[in-house]
């Protein structure tokens, strides 16, 4: 099994995870305005429990966004010189991907709605559904009014008049639903870690779906916000 380390920090929490032999170990800090301070030191943490050396890392992953604008440029900006300093690929990973991996994950959501608060009365949605034990995107990641969120189609949807939705913007939940004629069951306690993040880029590493070290990338979906779209689960 590769050495995959991974960083998230698209919220208020940071976090890195390291995926080994062993299987995941995880640090996570609850410590918003202080992601840039934290995440070295969380790395060395991770890196000394499973007596490894930065250069035992195969690939360094990280969630790409969409999210706090500051706290991806961090992971993106530590991951990117952390693979130039080994010489080793990048993985940038959705950050919607794995909050509806982390669905998956703690509660067997097999079909979900990601929805994030993007602030200024939008918010960023996703469509995710299981294929072969991960979720991967129907349709398009976007940033939209929680009226005016994509239609899912009726052979995507079928007879079902209720969906799982997870994220933070569940202020807009009475929009959303009215908006796609569901109800929307939500809970409250699934947020996406760097264990998401690292499980998806397991994925995308035995898939070959690796980048060089310049592709580390964010992605905001934000017009307003230079950004490059990247590939990603």
């Amino acid at each position: 099994m590769p050495n995959i380390l991974a960083l998230e920090c698209a919220s208020e929490t940071c976090s890195v995870a390291l995926s080994h032999h062993s299987g995941i170990i995880e640090k996570i800090s609850m410590s918003p305005q202080r992601h840039n301070e934290l995440l070295l030191p969380m790395v060395s943490d991770v890196l000394a429990q499973a007596q490894l050396s930065i250069g035992d890392i195969d690939a360094f992953a990280f969630g790409r966004g969409p999210g706090s604008f500051t706290g991806i440029r961090i992971a993106a900006s530590v991951i990117q010189g952390l693979a130039f300093a080994t010489d080793k690929a990048v993985i940038p990973v959705s950050s919607l991907a794995a909050l509806a991996q982390s669905a998956f994950d703690k509660h067997e959501c097999t079909d979900v709605l990601t929805i994030v608060d993007a602030r200024m009365g939008e918010v960023y949605w996703a469509h995710y559904q299981l294929k072969e034990q991960v979720m991967r995107l129907i349709g398009d990641e976007c940033l939209c009014l929680p009226s005016k969120t994509p239609v899912i189609p009726e052979d995507i949807k079928g007879k079902r008049t209720t969906l799982m939705a997870v994220g933070n913007a569940y202020v807009y939940e009475e929009e959303l639903a009215t908006a796609n004629h569901l109800q929307l069951e939500w809970p409250r306690n699934i947020s996406a870690t760097a264990k998401d993040i690292a499980k998806l880029a397991l994925v995308s590493f035995e898939a070959g779906d690796i980048y060089p070290a310049e592709q580390a990338i964010p992605v905001y979906l934000r017009e307003t916000v230079n950004w490059k779209k990247l590939p990603g689960r």
